[in-house]
C-alpha cells in the first residue's frame, strides 16, 4: 500500500507470473478476496505471540475432488468397520446387550423417575434403533412359530424387559401399546425397520394381554386408512394380533373386528384365515355363553356368507383352510345353551335357503335348520310366522324334514304333539291357498310334504326304544373301566381328566357330597353285614338243613339210576350191532371205512392247509411282533399291565377293607363311649 497525493492510500498490485492482472473492480477488494486475506493473515496466540503462515504453502496445489471422495470413502470405510449391520434378525437380536439397555434405563429412570412411560418409549426406540438389519423379515414373520422373535431372545434380555413392564399400571401400557403401534406404522411408511418396535409389542402381548385391546377401535380405523399399503397393514395385524395368540376371547374379538373385515382382499386373506385358525386350534370357546356378544349372528352370517359364496376367489389352500374353520366358527356362534340361542339365527338361515343357492350351500342350511328345530322347540313358532313370508324355503325344508323323520321322531327336546299341530296348521294353510297353487311359487312343493310328513309323524312310534339291560350294562362296565384308568393314569382324581371336567362345571361340592353319602352308606351297610350275616347264616342253615339234605339224597338216587342205565345200553350195544349186521350186512364195515377215509382226507387237507398258509402265517406273525407289539403293546409291558392292574385291584381292596374296618372300629369305640356315659 502507499499513499497518494490526496493523502488516501492506494492499493498497489503486483501481477502474477502469468502475467495476468488481478480483478479489482474501483480499487476494492472482492468478498472473496477479502475472505481469503484474512484467512492467511497472521494470527495471534493466547499467549501474545504472532502465529505466521508458513512460505509457500499457500502455492500449493488443493488435491483433486477425486482423491477427496476416495479419502472420504475409506475413512468411512474404517469407522463402519468395527460396527457393521447385521445381516438378518436373528443376528441383530443376538447382538442386543442387556448392559447397554439397562444402563439407558438407568439413566432415563433417575431423570424422569415418576414418569414410566418415557422409560418404555427410550427402550422402544433404543430397540427399534439396534435391531436393524439388511435384509427386512417379512411383515408378519411367514414361516417362523408364533412366539417368533421373542423366542430368539436371550433369557436375561427377556427378563429385563418383563422387569420394566411390571413395573407399570394397565393405563400406561395401553398408552405405550398405542404409541408403538402408531410409530411402528409411521416408521415403515417411511422405509424404515419396524422390528424393534414389534418385538416389544410381542413381550408386552405376553405379559399383558388385555391391553392390547384398549384402543381396538383406533387401531380398526388406522387399518382403513392404511389397507392399501399391504406390508404396513399386514405389520399392524400381527402387532394388535399377538394379545389373542395364547387367550382365545380377546383373539376372536380381534379377529372378528380388525381383521375379517379385510377376508375378501387378495392381499390379506391368507392371514387372516391363519390367524383364525391359530386362534380356534387351541380349544377355545367350545361354545360358551361369554363369546356370544363378539361372535353374534350378523357377525356368524358374514363368516357364513363368505366360506360358502365367495370363497372361490381364494387360493385352493386358503379355501381348505377357511372350509375347515367354519365348524369351529359355528359351534362358538351357537353356544353352550342352544335351546334359547338358534331361534335367533332360524330367520337368517331360512332366508338363505333359496331354489337357484348353490348346492353345498343349501345342505349346509338344511342341516343347520334341522339343528335349531331339534335343539331350540322355540325355533317351530318363528318357522309358524315367516311360513307365508318364505313359502319356497319352507317347502324345501319340509321335503327334507320328510328325510329326516326319524330323528324328528326321536329327538328327546321336540313336544311330538305341538310339533304335529304346527304341521296341521300348515296343512290347512295350505289348503286355503288352494286356488293359488299355479301363481304361488313353493305351494304345492309344501303342500305335499306337509301331507307327507304327518302321514309319517302318525305311523312312527313317539318315544325312543330303549336299549337292551345287557347293552346298559356293557356301557356302565366301560364307563367304570374308563374312569378308573383315567383316576390311576393321572395319580388322583382330581387331577384326572374326569376330576378337571367336573370341577370346570362346578359339580365338584356335589360329587364330594355324595361321595361322603356313599361312604357313609357303604359303612354302615358292611357293619350291618358284619353284625347280621352271621347269625342270618346260621338260621338259614339250621332252617334249610333238612331239605338240602333231602335233595342232595334226590340228586344221588338220579345218578344212581342214570349210571344204570347207561352200563346196560353198553351191555345193549354188541347185540343191537349184530342185529344191524343181520338186517343190513356190510354198512357197519361201510361206515367205518367211510369215516377213517373222511378223517384221512380231513387230515391230509388240513396238513396241505397248514403248509400253503404257513409263510403268510409267518409275515403276519412278523409284522405283529415287530409293527404292532411294540412299545406300550409289547407282550413284556402287556404282562406288567396284567399284573399292575391285578395288583392295583388287590391293594383296592385291601385298602377298602381296612377303610371299612377302621371306620367301624371308630364307631363301635364312639357307641360304646357314649353307652358308657
Amino acid at each position: 500500500m502507499a499513499a497518494t497525493g490526496e493523502g488516501e492510500w492506494e492499493l498497489v498490485v503486483r501481477s502474477n507470473r502469468k502475467g495476468k492482472n488481478p480483478t479489482i473492480v474501483n480499487g476494492k477488494l472482492s468478498k472473496d478476496e477479502k475472505r481469503e486475506f484474512f484467512h492467511k493473515a497472521p494470527k495471534a496466540t493466547f499467549n501474545g505471540a504472532i502465529e505466521t503462515t508458513p512460505i509457500g504453502k499457500e502455492n500449493r496445489k488443493p488435491k483433486s475432488p477425486k482423491a477427496g471422495s476416495e479419502a472420504k470413502k475409506k475413512s468411512e470405510k474404517k469407522t463402519n468397520s468395527g460396527s457393521q449391520q447385521p445381516r438378518n434378525l436373528d443376528e441383530a437380536l443376538s447382538r442386543l446387550s442387556v448392559g447397554e439397555m439397562q444402563s439407558l434405563l438407568d439413566v432415563v429412570m433417575s431423570r424422569f423417575l415418576d414418569s414410566p412411560l418415557i422409560w418404555l418409549k427410550d427402550l422402544a426406540s433404543y430397540l427399534n434403533v439396534r435391531i436393524n438389519p439388511v435384509r427386512q423379515p417379512d411383515p408378519v414373520f411367514k414361516g417362523q412359530d408364533p412366539s417368533y422373535p421373542a423366542s430368539r431372545l436371550s433369557s436375561k434380555v427377556k427378563q429385563l424387559l418383563l422387569s420394566t413392564l411390571s413395573q407399570c399400571s394397565d393405563t400406561v401400557l395401553a398408552s405405550f401399546h398405542k404409541h408403538c403401534i402408531t410409530n411402528m406404522v409411521q416408521e415403515q411408511i417411511k422405509g424404515l425397520s419396524v422390528a424393534g418396535y414389534k418385538l416389544f409389542l410381542q413381550i408386552l402381548s405376553m405379559h399383558r394381554p388385555h391391553v392390547g385391546i384398549v384402543h381396538l377401535q383406533s387401531y380398526c380405523e388406522l387399518r382403513q386408512s392404511i389397507q392399501n399399503q399391504t406390508p404396513t397393514c399386514l405389520s399392524l395385524l400381527w402387532a394388535v394380533g399377538q394379545p389373542g395368540i395364547n387367550n382365545f376371547g380377546i383373539g376372536l374379538r380381534i379377529w372378528m373386528e380388525l381383521m375379517v373385515p379385510l377376508i375378501g382382499l387378495k392381499n390379506y386373506s391368507a392371514y387372516v384365515v391363519d390367524y383364525g385358525c391359530d386362534v380356534f386350534s387351541g380349544g377355545g370357546g367350545g361354545g360358551t355363553e361369554e363369546y356370544a356378544d363378539i361372535l353374534g349372528v350378523r357377525e356368524f352370517f358374514s363368516i357364513l356368507d363368505f366360506t360358502w359364496c365367495s370363497s372361490g376367489s381364494l387360493a385352493k389352500p386358503v379355501q381348505r383352510q377357511l372350509f375347515a374353520l367354519y365348524p369351529k366358527v359355528k359351534t362358538t356362534a351357537f353356544t353352550s345353551n342352544p335351546e334359547v340361542v338358534l331361534r335367533n339365527f332360524f330367520p337368517s338361515f331360512l332366508r338363505r335357503l333359496n331354489v337357484d343357492a348353490p348346492e353345498q350351500l343349501k345342505t349346509e342350511l338344511r342341516t343347520c335348520l334341522v339343528q335349531c328345530l331339534m335343539q331350540d322347540p322355540h325355533c317351530w313358532s318363528v318357522w309358524s310366522q315367516l311360513y307365508l313370508k318364505h313359502l319356497p324355503q319352507s317347502a324345501i325344508l319340509l321335503k327334507h324334514l320328510v328325510a329326516e323323520v326319524d330323528m324328528l321322531s326321536q329327538s328327546s327336546k321336540t313336544n311330538k304333539v305341538e310339533i304335529q299341530k304346527m304341521l296341521k296348521c300348515f296343512s290347512e294353510t295350505n289348503k286355503q291357498m288352494t286356488h293359488k297353487i299355479d301363481s304361488v311359487p313353493g305351494l304345492g312343493e309344501a303342500t305335499e310334504a306337509t301331507n307327507e310328513l304327518l302321514s309319517h309323524l302318525r305311523r312312527v312310534k313317539t318315544s325312543k326304544k330303549s336299549s337292551g339291560p345287557r347293552f346298559w350294562s356293557i356301557l356302565v362296565m366301560v364307563l367304570i373301566i374308563g374312569i378308573i384308568w383315567d383316576i390311576k393314569s393321572a395319580g388322583s382324581f382330581y387331577g384326572s381328566k374326569v376330576g378337571l371336567t367336573l370341577e370346570r362345571a362346578g359339580l365338584i361340592p356335589y360329587v364330594e357330597a355324595i361321595g361322603r353319602s356313599l361312604r357313609f352308606a357303604t359303612i354302615q351297610v358292611y357293619r350291618w353285614c358284619v353284625h347280621n350275616i352271621p347269625f342270618y347264616y346260621s338260621k338259614g342253615c339250621d332252617l334249610a338243613e333238612p331239605y338240602l339234605l333231602l335233595v342232595w339224597s334226590w340228586f344221588g338216587v338220579a345218578v344212581t339210576y342214570f349210571w344204570a342205565g347207561l352200563e346196560s345200553t353198553v351191555k345193549y350195544i354188541p347185540i343191537m350191532k349184530e342185529s344191524f349186521d343181520k338186517s343190513l350186512p356190510g354198512l357197519s364195515t361201510s361206515v367205518s371205512h367211510y369215516a377213517s377215509a373222511a378223517l384221512e382226507y380231513g387230515n391230509t387237507t388240513a396238513i396241505v392247509v397248514k403248509d400253503a398258509a404257513m409263510p403268510y402265517l409267518l409275515q403276519v406273525h412278523h409284522y405283529i411282533s415287530t409293527k404292532v407289539l411294540i412299545g406300550a403293546l409289547a407282550p413284556e409291558r402287556l404282562h406288567e399291565y396284567l399284573i399292575g392292574s391285578i395288583e392295583y385291584l388287590r391293594q383296592l381292596t385291601l385298602r377298602m377293607h381296612s377303610t371299612l374296618m377302621d371306620n367301624f372300629e371308630q364307631d363301635s369305640d364312639n357307641i360304646v363311649s357314649k353307652a358308657s356315659l
